[in-house]
């Protein structure tokens, strides 16, 4: 019995001991993560911040000028002398010349009127005869405003015979003379603000658009006026904020970092939804010589407004998604329209509605 009890005292002293230890344990571990939460806090707080700030660099990084790069030249300066004296001393980037870009005479385009409430702007496919057809019976046409719709396409090869009918018939296409392919759209773009600036277009309002589109243009005016003042230097439309470069080599918006060697683009407004005047596009054609090409034309859009103190204003009107019919009333545009049909069937729907 002795011996008996002796061990169930050694199993007892054994038990307790080993529950003081693991409470000591925890009260350690529980004294070292206070420890930590106290005292390092402060770091981690440092560190999350300094991470942030190297995030977001990459949106001030546009502004920094290097040797091997120059993404825009001396935008302060630049931006004063184009704004007061319409031109600048500084030699630009880009170098871009009408007759070699356009095919057809610009002024046949506009000879018809004098004033105009609201221009469309419209890039569009060469193939996509369809849709352009379908955007003449609906929004490019509408009766209760004086609109004016103007498309802007690309060449290729074997296309001359439907092109050349399709121009004489309508008188409201301008053809450029380079393939109407994805990574050419900026170009459509910028030529497109050179041929406005340059014929000096007597218009309220231009709204540069895609023929994927279905835009309420009563819609698109009204905002317009309310927004928009004729003195002003801004433009209105969908915009994107953080934006990452895609750096996947398979995606038609691959940009290298050697083409743009930074985290985020600044904001922007997505292709297809810029609203804005005459003299913003005034504004933009002078300064799209100052900025470094990138082939996402929205981006490139961007850039330019960014180094030149454009105003950029978001609206969400402009959906980047496409819309059911019952709200199409009171958006300003919905994308998603690949074929004719679908915009003309919810163009006499959304009227009904």
């Amino acid at each position: 019995m002795g011996t008996d009890d002796g061990m169930e005292n050694k199993r007892r002293d054994y038990y307790i001991a080993q529950k003081l230890l693991e409470m000591q344990y925890h009260e350690h571990i529980h004294y070292n993560i206070s420890a930590i939460s106290t005292e390092t806090f402060p770091i981690v707080v440092c560190l999350l911040c300094g991470l942030l700030i190297f995030e977001f660099i990459g949106l001030r990084s546009l502004q920094v000028v290097t040797k091997q790069k120059l993404f825009w030249i001396y935008p302060d300066n630049n931006s004063a002398d184009i704004q007061e004296h319409d031109s600048s001393n500084v030699k630009p980037l880009n170098t871009f010349l009408m007759n070699e870009a356009c095919q057809e005479n610009q002024n046949e385009v506009f000879s018809e009127f004098e004033t105009i409430q609201l221009l469309f702007v419209v890039k569009s496919h060469i193939l996509n005869i369809g849709k352009r057809e379908a955007i003449r019976r609906t929004w490019g046409n509408v009766k209760e405003l004086h609109v004016k719709t103007v498309f802007v396409v690309g060449y290729l090869q074997n296309m001359d015979t439907f092109a050349d009918f399709e121009t004489k018939r309508y008188k409201d296409i301008i053809r450029m003379k380079m393939e109407d392919k994805y990574e050419n759209i900026v170009y459509k773009t910028i030529y497109s603000v050179l041929c406005l600036s340059g014929l000096n277009i007597k218009t309220e309002f231009v709204h540069i658009v895609d023929d994927d589109r279905l835009v309420n243009a009563l819609n698109v005016y009204d905002i317009a006026m309310k927004s928009i003042a004729q003195s002003e230097i801004a433009m209105i439309g969908f915009m994107v904020y953080l934006s990452r470069p895609d750096r996947k080599e398979t995606s038609k918006n691959y940009i290298s970092w050697e083409d743009y060697p930074f985290l985020y683009f600044p904001s922007y407004i997505i292709g297809g939804t810029i609203l804005t005047n005459m003299k913003t596009i005034n504004q933009l054609a002078k300064a799209v010589e100052y900025v470094k090409i990138v082939q996402i034309e929205d981006v490139f859009i961007g850039m330019v407004a960014t180094a030149f103190k454009i105003d950029m204003r978001h609206h969400s009107g402009f959906s980047p998604f496409k819309q059911p019919v019952h709200l199409l009333k009171n958006t300003l545009s919905s994308p998603g329209y690949e074929t004719a049909y679908l915009l003309l069937r919810d163009w006499e729907l959304m009227r009904r509605w």
